[in-house]
């Protein structure tokens, strides 16, 4: 994704920004994302994909592990 960053003074944006008049900086930096159109926007994600990638036996017990490990 490309960004345009810049630092600009902050009454050349007032045309085409609402800033607010107790606003207490002359300068500001502005960065632009481009917009995601519907098009470029990812799937939601879809977590049976990713069953069984962990390889985890015995989870119940790997947690109860964890949480004693204070206990000690």
């Amino acid at each position: 994704m490309q960004a345009i960053r810049q630092i600009v003074e902050t009454k050349k944006l007032k045309d085409l920004i609402d800033i607010p008049d107790d606003f207490s900086s002359e300068t500001v930096e502005v960065i632009v994302f481009p917009v995601l159109s519907k098009d470029t926007q990812t799937n939601q994600l879809n977590p049976e994909q990713f069953f069984g990638v962990s390889h985890l036996d015995n989870v119940e017990q790997l947690l109860a592990a964890m949480r004693d490990e204070w206990e000690h």
